[in-house]
């Protein structure tokens, strides 16, 4: 915390485009590491090959994203960099959000402190690395490998953090925003995607077929473990019967096992 703060200064008076840069060299090496970072992403978050490699393609898009709407919104004088981010990121996205919240922070002249989840901390530590590597100050990326609740007990509460980006559990994003609460005093920016319930609805005029593959892509894909994976189907009572059957075989016929086997479709869940 005192490397990200004192490396503030020196960082938010870099040009903008200077701090766009690096996130396009950061994209770019991404690229270059990708069969790597497919590995790591296959090895400790137990996501099959396609996940994998989406994973890797999210991140690149969000450095390349972030890089050119930085610049866009520099022109509006009254948007100024803030000082420490703490970025919370969850181990379903391990690589993608993390690095989203990273650089949406760092691009705008913000320094970050960045706490993955203990489950992927491996991933996240490449990315750093990487970020290291094209040309970013050590001490303005700090990251953080340690269980969250030490984290939230010396960190939150520090008020040379002035936001905090988190993704994760409802009750965990709660906690969060009444730690800050408790802070008194100017309110605290807290940016929170804690997930849903997703429904689908299926009426009488769906394409059995069409529904069988989106129920099970949504429902399966990264073993459940996302927030826009489906948790609740509805199906009208007139197709009820031929839809579950095929429903039912679509999952049947899906793969379950390592992720490193390229036939597998469903990987493991993160931890029991």
């Amino acid at each position: 915390l005192d490397e990200a703060q004192s490396g503030f200064e020196a960082w938010s008076k870099r040009d903008v485009a200077e701090r766009a840069e690096i996130l396009n060299r950061t994209a770019d090496a991404l690229e270059r590491h990708m069969a790597e970072l497919i590995a790591i992403c296959m090895r400790e978050a137990g996501k099959v090959a396609q996940d994998s490699i989406d994973e890797v393609r999210e991140a690149v898009d969000f450095c390349r994203y972030y890089a050119v709407r930085a610049q866009e919104i520099a022109e509006d004088q009254r948007l100024l960099p803030r000082g420490v981010v703490l970025c919370i990121s969850p181990w379903n996205f391990p690589l993608a959000i993390f690095l989203g919240q990273v650089s949406a922070a760092l691009v705008t002249g913000n320094t970050v402190i960045a706490k993955p989840a203990e489950q992927t901390s491996m991933i996240a530590q490449r990315a750093v690395d990487i970020m290291h590597s094209v040309g970013l100050p050590e001490d303005a990326l700090k990251l953080i490998i340690s269980p969250g609740k030490e984290v939230g007990e010396t960190v939150l509460p520090d008020e040379r953090i002035i936001a905090v980006m988190f993704t994760g559990s409802t009750q965990t994003g709660t906690l969060i925003s009444q730690v800050l609460a408790e802070r008194g005093g100017e309110q605290v920016p807290l940016i929170a995607e804690t997930g849903g319930q997703n429904a689908m609805i299926v009426d009488s005029t769906a394409l059995p077929e069409q529904v069988t593959r989106d129920v099970v892509a949504s429902a399966f894909q990264s073993a459940g473990q996302r927030c826009s994976a489906l948790r609740v189907l509805y199906i009208q009572d007139d197709v009820y019967d031929e839809m579950l059957r095929m429903i039912r075989g679509g999952f049947e016929a899906l793969t379950i096992g390592n992720p490193e086997n390229l036939a597998t479709d469903v990987g493991p869940v993160i931890d029991p």
